[in-house]
């Protein structure tokens, strides 16, 4: 059972309207993670009469989001006859992503199916609030503008952003690397690029976990469950159920970062101290390089830095590669400390599987360090096993993230 596959107690009811809609949501939720499929079997699978399947999907054909496809001769079929099939047309909406992650963001338009048609990516430069959001108005223009889409075009945007965001008022409550507060950033949005559709604000983990859910959904499906680590200028751990009809997170944002490792640590950008942040996020892997570099050591990594005051984890990495041990004995800590906060919230949520998304894993031997290091937490007579994996270079980039929410939208409110 994936999400969205809902037994008949959740559908019943004397609401019509409602039930009609769920109904229908329910519907396009099977084809779009099952198709090609067969009427009988979503019949089957959500418990709803062949007539009440059959009304809903020529509905949806008739707007052309789902198409019929021919199956191969179906084993023991009358007189062999071929059986219609049902998929997503890809080509029936259009969506924009817009993300941004650690300190670099994104924006794309894709298709039903999340095949990206467009997309601008950067740094961020000016951190303020208003500088960001015009970064992606002008770039949502641009991806406009080279898919040849209009904005009513567009079925939705989904816009994924750290920190504590309110989905449904679209507003962020609280961002403390770039120190936002109370944004109202699905009117700003709105404001800046003149869409009038549906927009979708959501934390970016969150988002991130939902494309996984979404796009990676046959690789997580064994699983009742799953948490997606994310870790950049910040790190978050949403937690995902894969056999429910609840939408998102079951923690919220799972703002692990703000978990405290050190009370007397170091200080942290939320005001307090000792948090997990300070210790394994990106900023803070950066901010030790730099130390290391203003005491004369970590002398690869300065030879490699283009600003010495604003080192890159592409270069950082490099450098450690280049076996630069300052730079490695600061990444090994990071590591470590990440490993007990991992295995801590594997311990406490019990995943199935853990995805963790960094870029320090794009290295093999890091990898393994963290797999290594977190054994010693995780072997205990209470654990019972998760698969960890990690995020591959591209599977969640170029704002698929935010994609991933505005089709999560679209899916659960069919019009």
């Amino acid at each position: 059972m994936v999400r969205g596959e809902r037994n008949m107690q959740f559908l019943k009811g004397n609401n019509l309207p409602r039930v009609k809609s769920s109904n229908q949501s329910a519907i396009l939720r099977m084809i779009y993670y099952y198709g090609p499929i067969q009427r009988a079997e979503i019949a089957e699978r959500l418990e709803l009469t062949l007539p009440t399947i059959t009304t809903n999907i020529n509905k949806m054909l008739e707007e052309g989001l789902v198409r019929q496809v021919n199956a191969a001769h179906i084993s023991g079929a009358a007189n062999g006859r071929r059986a219609a099939l049902l998929e997503i047309n890809a080509g029936s909406e259009f969506f924009v992503g817009v993300e941004l992650v650690g300190e670099q963001w994104s924006v794309c338009v894709a298709d039903f199916c999340g095949q990206i048609l467009s997309s601008r990516c950067g740094e961020v430069r000016d951190k303020s609030y208003e500088a960001v959001m015009r970064q992606f108005a002008d770039s949502y223009a641009e991806c406009l503008a080279e898919s040849r889409k209009r904005p009513e075009d567009i079925c939705g945007v989904g816009i994924g952003l750290p920190g504590l965001i309110d989905r449904e008022n679209g507003t962020l409550w609280k961002n403390s690397t770039f120190q936002w507060s109370n944004k109202k950033v699905r009117q700003d949005f709105a404001a800046l690029t003149g869409y009038r559709g549906r927009i979708t604000v959501e934390n970016n983990a969150t988002a991130r976990g939902i494309s996984a859910q979404i796009f990676h959904w046959k690789e997580l499906a064994r699983g009742r469950s799953f948490a997606y680590m994310l870790v950049a200028s910040g790190i978050a751990c949403p937690v995902f159920l894969n056999n429910s009809g609840y939408r998102g997170s079951v923690v919220g944002t799972g703002e692990a970062g703000h978990m405290v490792i050190d009370p007397h640590g170091r200080s942290c950008n939320c005001g307090n101290r000792g948090c997990l942040e300070a210790y394994a996020s990106e900023r803070s892997i950066i901010n030790e390089c730099i130390n290391e570099m203003h005491q004369e050591r970590a002398v690869t990594l300065s030879r490699l830095c283009v600003d010495s005051e604003r080192p890159t984890m592409e270069e950082i990495l490099r450098a450690q590669q280049e076996g630069d041990r300052d730079v490695g004995r600061v990444i090994e800590e990071a590591i470590y400390i990440l490993a007990i906060a991992m295995s801590n919230i594997i311990n406490f949520t019990r995943p199935d599987t853990m995805l963790v998304d960094c870029k320090l894993f794009a290295s093999m031997n890091n990898r393994n360090l963290l797999l290594n290091k977190s054994k010693s937490a995780l072997c205990n007579p209470t654990f019972y096993g998760a698969d960890i994996r990690f995020a591959e270079a591209g599977n969640f980039a170029n704002a698929l993230g935010g994609v991933a929410v505005a089709i999560d939208e679209k899916l659960e409110n069919v019009e």
